[in-house]
């Protein structure tokens, strides 16, 4: 039986305490071997994260595509997190948008369905009419910038345990977080990316971004031209072979062309931010997530991913040091880091190169207890969205069994030359958006 709506997200630190407590509790249950045969477990961690939204939602988000983490039968159960399984009651989300316009809601819209079709971490997704047309309209959740910074609150606290002993700066790190999180939650910082990155892949014909309705967008209520298509898992079942790895090829070059062509990304490549409607265009959505790269930062990234793919050995050492992540080098195993980074960019180093739920898990198995490193490697606060990124597209490619030719995509936008960002850095950590 459905559960009804909820008024609001959990909030207050004991009640997000005892949440967190059933969640650790179910995390520990699988963590100590114990299977999940029917999904009653990760049942129960989707729906304790659902309510939760925020910063746990998204954890759970990134569990449910990556293979190899959790259970099968767990990440099955953990999907319905990338729309969102309980949504806030329609009156409270109605209210926000009143508020955002200083205006009753039946005068905004021609026509607005109570029901969301999406319920994801921060906000959630109603269709609409406006001008005669079908659009999708974003509400932020209330107050729930203020439930996100005192989650982050508490990680901090715990990221300074977490440097004891360890090269890692904790708190610069979820300073970095802390600047994705706040211009998430500022959906017009989301349309000017939004924006930005339509207007970036204008006439490509296997990328498509939905238009921003500026009229109906404010800091907490997003618009977009609606655009139907098959979802990710659909596509996955029902597409050949050829089709999914045709769009695999579409997803990283979208990937890797915004990073090292624009110097910016969308961080979140996860498989609930994509459509496949009729086609060849791939829809690409939810902009909340962007980085923005230093150009130097970019430079340094982009020397290194060409030694590795060029199988440069011998500049590998100069090239790492470079990036900011050995800060002893005389006490860093540079052999073990290589045979990582082979693996990381194995797709790009050979002529055709077939992603597997294997290759993921075996490129997590390098950041376990047994890598030399661990306590050696710093983690510059950019490092995290490269790797979020990287192997958040990867997952993304196992799942649809994709391949192909993915070398030549890489290596393209390897080597294009950055240009001017087509839209407005959002805020990087230590900044405020005063806008």
């Amino acid at each position: 039986m459905a559960k009804p709506p909820l008024d609001g997200i959990r909030r207050g630190f004991g009640r997000r305490l005892a949440s967190t407590a059933r969640v650790a509790a179910s995390a520990a249950r699988l963590a100590v071997g114990r299977k999940d045969e029917h999904g009653v477990i990760g049942d129960a961690l989707m729906r304790e994260l659902d309510q939760m939204k925020g910063m746990a939602m998204k954890v759970g988000q990134i569990l449910s595509y990556f293979d190899g983490i959790l259970p099968p039968e767990t990440h099955r159960a953990l999907q319905a997190l990338q729309r969102g399984v309980t949504p806030v009651a329609f009156a409270t989300m109605a209210a926000v948008v009143e508020e955002a316009f200083q205006a009753p809601i039946d005068t905004l819209f021609e026509s607005i369905d109570p029901t969301p079709v999406a319920a994801a971490s921060i906000g959630q997704v109603h269709r609409a009419r406006f001008q005669g047309r079908d659009i999708a309209v974003k509400i932020q959740y209330p107050n729930i910038r203020d439930t996100m910074a005192a989650d982050l609150g508490r990680l901090r606290g715990l990221s300074r345990v977490a440097s004891l002993a360890t090269a890692v700066d904790g708190p610069s790190i979820v300073d970095e977080l802390g600047a994705r999180i706040n211009a998430e939650c500022d959906y017009e910082a989301e349309a000017r990316a939004q924006s930005g990155f339509r207007d970036a892949f204008q006439g490509d014909p296997e990328v498509a971004v939905p238009k921003v309705i500026h009229e109906r967008t404010r800091a907490t209520v997003l618009a977009s031209a609606w655009i139907d298509g098959r979802d990710f898992y659909t596509l996955s079942r029902d597409a050949d072979a050829a089709e999914r790895t045709r769009v695999g090829l579409v997803l990283a070059r979208f990937a890797y062309q915004s990073l090292y062509g624009l110097g910016v990304i969308n961080a979140d490549p996860h498989p609930g931010n994509y459509l496949f409607p009729d086609g060849d265009a791939v829809v690409f959505l939810d902009f909340g997530c962007v980085r923005v790269f230093e150009p130097e930062v970019l430079e340094t990234e982009r020397t290194l991913a060409q030694v590795v793919v060029d199988d440069n050995r011998a500049g590998f050492r100069d090239a790492l040091v470079a990036t900011g992540t050995v800060p002893h080098p005389d006490r860093f195993d540079f052999d073990h880091h290589w045979e990582m980074l082979k693996h990381q960019y194995a797709p790009y180093r050979s002529p055709r190169f077939a992603f597997t739920s294997d290759y993921v898990r075996a490129g997590m198995k390098f950041t376990g207890p047994t890598n030399p490193n661990l306590r050696k490697l710093a983690i510059p606060p950019p490092w995290i969205w490269l790797q979020r990124l990287t192997w958040g597209l990867h997952a993304v490619l196992a799942r649809l069994g994709a391949d192909g030719p993915f070398a030549d995509v890489f290596r393209a936008a390897l080597a294009t030359p950055r240009a001017t960002p087509a839209f407005a850095p959002v805020p990087q950590p230590g900044e405020r958006d005063e806008r």
